[in-house]
């Protein structure tokens, strides 16, 4: 069961990537570009910065970073502050960045928002309950 929801809260997390995407093009072609851009490089970012110093990443629950991971062959730690910081950049700019556009395009926005807030409850209540990572800056003591 925690692989489903690890796999579906990222299938919502990409469908509310969509939606920023298709309320910043009905405005922009070009900041739509740019954010297609940035959909293309944080993900690998995030990858590169955070899970593939994950310990879990052969058994993860949300099954294809893990997968996409491994390729990188780093070797689990501690997180430094610049993976931390590459990690949260790639976020703000995923999720705050089409905030602007979002915000002019009400059932965009409360369905972008739906969809996040339904990704993040999967992922906090089951997906991190199962995980190992002790480096995971929030990770809940057991």
């Amino acid at each position: 069961m925690t692989k489903f929801h690890g796999v579906t809260s990222l299938g919502l997390a990409a469908v509310a990537t969509v939606i920023a995407a298709i309320a910043i093009f009905q405005t922009s072609w070009v900041f739509g570009i740019v954010y297609l851009v940035i959909c293309a490089a944080a993900p690998g970012a995030i990858l590169y910065a955070y899970c593939a110093k994950c310990p879990c990443k052969e058994h993860c629950a949300h099954v294809f970073p893990g997968k996409a991971a491994m390729a990188f062959d780093r070797k689990p730690g501690p997180y430094t502050t610049t993976e931390m910081a590459v990690l949260v950049l790639a976020l703000l700019l995923l999720i705050g960045l089409p905030q602007f556009w979002l915000w002019r395009y009400t059932g965009w926005f409360i369905a972008f928002w739906a969809l996040s807030g339904i990704a993040l409850v999967q992922v906090r209540a089951v997906v991190c309950r199962t995980c190992d990572n002790v480096y995971c800056p929030l990770r809940t003591s057991s």
